[in-house]
């Protein structure tokens, strides 16, 4: 949010990695809702609260590199069967992308008439896309960047504690869950690669999707979609177990960094002069995810677990490494999440430039 794009020094580097590991180790053992995300969040926060709450410039690297390693995440759980799950998934998508971008715009006209934000400001605050593109759009088209950037990490941070509450009572049987790895395992051939090595091989064919679509194509989120397609050929074409809930834990480890990352003395002095904006819009924007909840199980039938996922508004990168603890069709949230990320990315400036004098 703002400031010089250098480097920090190394020792507050070695002290925020050092206790983001620590604190994501501990939240994992503790077996807190989403344990190792919120530790390492916590751990990050508290390096940083020690340092005086430092402004952390991330290179553009970091993102792209979560956003691969959402994609494997994801295609580590694809087969022949979830994609018929994932095709089934785009008439909601649209219906929740739809529902959610109105709801972002009912939220924006009513932060502006209610605290007086301007209206470019509050209408990238409002929409739940993505958090680094809302604001990076939105401070070249006119609108507030670290303002923008506030209400959307305020709102990330709602998200993310309820989704992990959620996930605390949605958890996976874990007798069950080590019956099925014991199972997997007594299952494996002998003499076949290990699960680590097969790991490693769907991991590079991610790696190797996520960076084409991160250099081909125009997505907001193109390192996902390629990463998930190039890890879930490789997870289709490869047999048997792999190590996928240590991975899975990686993952939640690194959002939960990267995240943690944005908690300097800026983002709380722009988040306390937005207050009324930044609670006017949360408050509509939950109250609509409780409405997307709805309609997922009522109308479509989703499970609670696959509903609450994929109905949260915004944060698709956390709340996707929250799903592995859980049964929630990960394919499906993810599907959900990417259109509606897409679909906000393209329409608010759109409606910006369109409708907003400058």
């Amino acid at each position: 949010m703002g400031g010089e794009n250098r480097l920090p020094p190394l020792s507050l580097i070695v002290s925020i990695s050092l206790l983001g590991f620590l604190g994501s180790i501990a939240g994992h053992k503790l077996r807190l809702p989403a344990g190792t995300f919120i530790g390492a969040f916590l751990g990050v926060g508290c390096a940083l609260g020690l340092h005086g709450l430092p402004e952390i410039p991330l290179p553009d690297t970091a993102g792209w590199a979560l956003q691969i390693l959402i994609g494997i995440l994801v295609g580590l759980r694809m087969t022949r069967e979830s994609l018929g799950s994932g095709a089934k998934a785009a008439l909601p998508a649209f219906a929740l992308a739809l529902l959610f971008l109105v709801s972002s715009g009912a939220a924006a006209l009513a932060a502006v008439w209610a605290t007086g934000i301007s209206p470019k400001t509050a209408l990238f605050a409002a929409a739940p896309g993505s958090l680094t593109e809302m604001a990076t759009i939105g401070a070249t088209q006119g609108a507030n960047g670290p303002a923008v950037a506030a209400v959307h990490v305020s709102r990330l941070l709602l998200v993310i504690f309820a989704v992990g509450f959620l996930a605390s009572r949605l958890q996976r049987n874990p007798a069950a869950e080590t019956e099925s790895e014991t199972e997997s395992a007594a299952a494996r051939p002998s003499g076949k690669p290990s699960g680590y090595f097969k790991l490693a091989a769907i991991s590079a064919a991610g790696v190797v999707g996520g960076i084409m679509g991160l250099a081909l194509t125009p997505l907001p989120a193109g390192g996902v979609v390629g990463s998930l397609c190039g890890a879930g050929l490789a997870r289709m074409l490869v047999e048997g177990a792999v190590p996928e809930k240590r991975f899975h834990l990686t993952v939640q480890g690194v959002a939960g960094v990267l995240i943690g990352l944005g908690l300097s003395a800026e983002f709380f002095e722009t988040l306390l002069q937005l207050a009324g904006a930044a609670i006017l819009i949360n408050t509509i924007q939950i109250s609509v995810w409780l409405a997307a909840y709805y309609l997922l199980v009522a109308v479509v039938g989703y499970d609670l677990q696959t509903a609450t996922f994929a109905s949260a508004p915004g944060g698709m990168g956390a709340t996707l490494s929250m799903v592995g603890d859980t049964d929630a069709d990960l394919l499906t949230v993810a599907f959900i999440h990417l259109l509606r990320v897409i679909a906000t990315v393209v329409a608010v400036p759109l409606v910006v430039a369109a409708f907003i004098p400058v």
